[in-house]
């Protein structure tokens, strides 16, 4: 209610002396009209007097008209977050745990929708706007849970009468790093929105056998044995064994029963070899076993690619690095490369060090030869008639600019040009910009354009098209590994895509959205961009991380057995159709390229998809890709399963117009159904909110009354009351009625 306040404007200690003097006055200005006025008038002319007198001292009390500020008009916001991925349907009590979650937004929003103005959300890796009813139709399936995604897309930037968040979920978050997931944290904090969090936890284990490949590509030379590492996780079962085949087009070759633990990977090591070169398309498979959840990860491809002569390399860099020493360390140690790398040490004084293998048998071939050489053109190594021919990678690393040359008129560019178009070659710009100024023509190569920041570090993700392609090899667990392993830096931020291009792996730190490797395809080859500096770092860690000592060599040899294994015909070859992966997820279009000889260019044509998803077979028209004899077949999403492509009218022996690939959604929000209330307790202390886990909605309500009244506390207006005319008009009659009565009573 409003009410008058007073603010005294002198210290209460000088307010005693203050009114003995009024007191003696008073008293003097009485004896005085006592003298010359008597009866009911002296008092009444006393009693304005004083009135009048004691005014200024009313003034220094300060009296203040105080009205309380009303909150800012309309209802809360309160946001219901109902996770719908797949790990949901997990069993809790006799149903499953999305049942429950469904159950409890219902009796949520009956008992606050009088007080607040509550939304319902769903989410998975997408937040989607729904209904009660919808949830209760629905069924849990999304293919991912991302949680920072859901509680940032669900903040309301204007919403001044106060918001909260009641969120209901499992507490599993397989899409992004947590460092994302606590910045999104953060961004609540800042705007005042607590997250009360409700978990959901019962079974958490699924019966399943998975079979993973240490590398989906390889090389080698023709008769060399390969090794191939398999690996079998067992989920939930306790059976001993485990059947595993080994089938090439189709064909068993071998069978293995393999020794398997409960809950724990098993690794097994096989032999293949080919007499002679050509592209080979292994499958490995093991039998299920009763009540697996899913049998989509009970078959892994293996794309093998035989030559008769080693992957030439060719590495060029402007300055020496210590990333290039660790990336030429680790391409020679590979026997099935030949690599040639050129560094400049000073202007005009040049650094070639070519190694390869020994000719003949295989422990010939492991012998490494290593040879020195200064030179003094830099442009040469790709202006020279037939000098790049040589080569199927080049490498560019930083300061390239001296073999590139900055005009845009390069010759250089012409002829990389050309050799990416017209030849079977790829380009690698391992460093990310290879110059410091891109000129129009090399841009046109590259997937993405740069644009200048501040120096940053972050680290690497893979992302789902990236996790497809399988390139650590080891232990599969390896791509988790990747947000632990050194941080890279880098002074300039990719900024647009080009259309075609592909991110294999984003960052998960500073510029969160930026990719990090990159490619598309040029012509007949393809151009790669690695963005960030250190990676050399990779190499070189620590005693504690041995176990991560081969995710660096294993990015480097699968990138480029992915690059050779996609390129060009083989010399028997009048067509061949391929994939990049022979992985696809739910999330993207598998797409495959179709190479077609000069001498067999025609119409278009078109490619058979066929699958056990599909009700019937599939046609899908060829698109030019820019240069001749090459097209794009984009498949458009697809179900989860296994799927055939060929081109339509090739023969049925034809091996290569024949490509076989699975499309698969996130396994891991099936597999890895275990609960994280770490994660949803984080989420609750981070944000300001709390863990509820009763069904006592008072105490709920207790949180939410509470969090309004923080940030809309009870506040005042406070306005002196001689700011208001009527307040200065009654003392102004007051003081003038005390004159004239004086002055009529004759003491004026």
């Amino acid at each position: 209610m409003p009410h008058i306040v007073f603010d005294p404007l002198i210290p209460l200690s000088l307010w005693f002396p203050l009114l003995l003097m009024a007191t003696a006055i008073l008293g003097f200005y009485g004896w005085a009209s006592r003298r010359r006025i008597a009866g009911r008038r002296r008092w009444g002319i006393l009693s304005l007097m004083s009135i009048a007198f004691l005014l200024p001292f009313v003034v220094l009390l300060n009296p203040t008209w105080q009205e309380p500020i009303p909150p800012p008009p309309g209802k809360p916001l309160l946001t219901i977050l109902v996770d719908q991925s797949a790990s949901m349907s997990a069993n809790l009590d006799g149903r499953s745990r999305y049942e429950s979650a469904v159950e409890l937004a219902a009796s949520a929003r009956k008992q606050f929708d009088s007080k607040y103005e509550v939304r319902l959300f769903g989410f998975d890796n997408e937040l989607h706007n729904t209904s009660l009813d919808e949830l209760l139709a629905q069924q849990p399936d999304g293919s991912a849970t991302d949680l920072a995604a859901a509680l940032e897309q669900s903040l309301d930037s204007e919403r001044p009468q106060g918001q909260f968040i009641l969120l209901l979920s499992d507490g599993i978050h397989n899409q992004g790093s947590l460092a994302r997931l606590r910045e999104s944290l953060a961004k609540t904090k800042v705007m005042a929105t607590p997250i009360f969090t409700r978990i959901f936890a019962g079974a958490s284990k699924v019966n399943d056998l998975e079979l993973e490949l240490g590398l989906s590509q390889e090389i080698a030379f023709a008769a060399q044995q390969v090794p191939v590492s398999v690996y079998i996780r067992q989920r939930g079962t306790s059976a001993k064994t485990a059947l595993v085949s080994l089938k090439l087009d189709g064909e068993t070759l071998e069978q293995r029963e393999i020794d398997i633990s409960e809950n724990a990977l098993t690794e097994t090591s096989w032999m293949i070899t080919q007499p002679k070169n050509g592209l080979y398309r292994y499958e490995f498979f093991v039998e299920p076993l009763p009540g697996e959840v899913t049998l989509v990860n009970n078959t892994a491809t293996l794309l093998l690619r035989v030559v008769n002569e080693p992957v030439r390399v060719l590495l060029l860099e402007g300055k020496p690095y210590w990333d290039t020493k660790y990336l030429v360390r680790t391409l020679s140690a590979d026997p099935s490369i030949e690599l040639t790398s050129v560094v400049q040490v000073a202007p005009g004084r040049l650094l070639r060090r070519t190694i390869k293998s020994g000719a003949g048998d295989e422990e010939e071939q492991n012998i490494r030869a290593d040879s020195w050489t200064i030179e003094t053109q830099a442009e040469r190594f790709l202006t020279a008639d037939g000098e790049l021919d040589r080569y199927q990678i080049v490498i560019l690393g930083r300061d390239a600019e001296v073999f590139l040359s900055a005009s845009s008129d390069s010759p250089a560019l012409t002829r990389l040009r050309r050799w990416l178009t017209e030849g079977n070659g790829s380009l690698v710009c391992f460093r990310g910009s290879p110059t410091t100024q891109i000129n129009e023509r090399l841009g046109q190569l590259l997937p993405v354009r740069w644009e200048p920041s501040q120096e940053s570090r972050f680290r690497l993700q893979m992302t789902p098209a990236g996790q497809a392609l399988r390139w650590l090899s080891g232990n599969p667990d390896a791509e988790d590994s990747l947000s632990g392993m050194p941080s890279l830096a880098t002074v300039t931020t990719p900024g647009t895509l080009k259309p075609l291009a592909v991110v294999l792996a984003s960052a998960t730190e500073g510029n969160q959205s930026a990719p990090v490797i990159t490619y598309q395809p040029v012509g007949n080859g393809r151009v790669v961009v690695v963005e960030g500096a250190g990676m050399w770092r990779w190499a070189f860690l620590p005693p504690t991380f041995q176990d991560r000592d081969e995710i660096y060599a294993a990015l480097w040899r699968s990138l480029v057995r992915w690059l050779v294994s996609n390129v060009g015909l083989l010399p028997s070859q009048e067509l061949a159709l391929r994939t990049d992966t022979t992985t696809f997820s739910t999330d993207e279009a598998p797409t495959a390229m179709l190479l077609v000889r000069e001498d067999r260019i025609g119409e278009p044509p078109s490619v058979e998809l066929s699958g056990e998803a599909l009700e019937r077979p599939r046609l899908v028209s060829a698109v030019p890709a820019g240069a001749p004899g090459q097209y794009r077949i984009v498949f458009g999403r697809l179900p989860e399963g296994h799927y055939q492509a060929k081109v339509a009218g090739s023969q049925a022996d034809d091996i290569a117009g024949v490509v076989e690939f699975h499309v698969r959604g996130n396994l891991r929000e099936r597999l890895d159904i275990a609960a994280q209330p770490e994660i949803m307790k984080m989420i609750a202390e981070r944000s300001g909110g709390a863990e509820f886990s009763s069904d006592d909605w008072n105490v709920l309500t207790k949180h939410f009354e509470e969090h309004v009244h923080r940030i809309h506390p009870a506040r005042n207006t406070q306005t002196p009351i001689w700011d208001r005319w009527w307040v200065l008009l009654g003392i102004v009659l007051l003081w003038s009625a005390s004159w004239m009565l004086r002055r009529s009573s004759g003491l004026v």
